[in-house]
């Protein structure tokens, strides 16, 4: 091989790579021109750098792929989370609306048919568009019993005279307003033990109240 051949053929490669300086890559078109030896090495080079090449294109389209792929998980991930607190949000809301226009008006454990209707009307006044229902100490006692399921046996003896709870009003509105302007009308009036807004928060002090009587030393 001549000496200028393998000079050029030492070229060839940063030729194809385009990293000759211009009078390297002159040089190296000059010879390619008369010599069909370094010719073809040449376009043996160029071919398996085309490959190369390719290779690495496809490397990289797969590696590209592969980012979106993992950007259209991560997106419907975060759609289905924003779906989720959405949905998560509605519920809390329907709750809390539901809870905030329920209460219950205790009364005392004497009090009268007439007294009883009186503060039904009363309520009424307040909201035409609301729905109340009566609870007896019966069923106060029902509640009470369901609520402690295995441990009925400590509400034993409370039936008929001796029971201790109270009757109540259950009223439903259909706006927080009306319950307010209903609690607030109520607020004074003879014969009203207590006011519940919500029915956890009454189940929690009936229990209460329940655990305080029966270790009382007067029960």
């Amino acid at each position: 091989m001549k000496k200028e051949c393998e000079i050029i053929q030492d070229l060839i490669f940063g030729y194809c790579d385009g990293t000759l300086n211009p009078a390297s890559k002159e040089l190296v078109e000059k010879h390619l021109v008369k010599c069909e030896d370094c010719k073809r090495v040449y376009e043996d080079v160029k071919k398996d750098k085309k490959i190369d090449d390719d290779k690495i294109e496809i490397d990289y389209l797969k590696r590209v792929n592969k980012k979106l792929k993992r950007k259209k998980i991560m997106i419907v991930i975060s759609s289905v989370l924003i779906i989720f607190l959405v949905i998560l949000h509605i519920i809390a809301f329907i709750s809390y609306y539901h809870d905030h226009t329920t209460i219950e008006i205790f009364m005392n454990e004497n009090m009268s048919d007439n007294e009883i209707a009186d503060i039904r009307n009363q309520i009424e006044k307040q909201s035409k568009d609301v729905e109340i229902t009566y609870v007896s100490p019966e069923e106060q006692l029902e509640k009470m019993k369901q609520r402690f399921k295995d441990n009925q046996d400590l509400l034993a003896g409370y039936e008929g005279e001796n029971n201790i709870f109270p009757p109540s009003f259950i009223i439903k509105t259909k706006t927080i307003q009306d319950m307010e302007k209903i609690e607030e009308s109520l607020e004074n009036v003879d014969g009203i033990k207590k006011i519940s807004s919500t029915s956890s928060n009454l189940y929690e002090s009936l229990i209460m109240d329940v655990y305080i009587m029966l270790h009382n030393d007067n029960f």
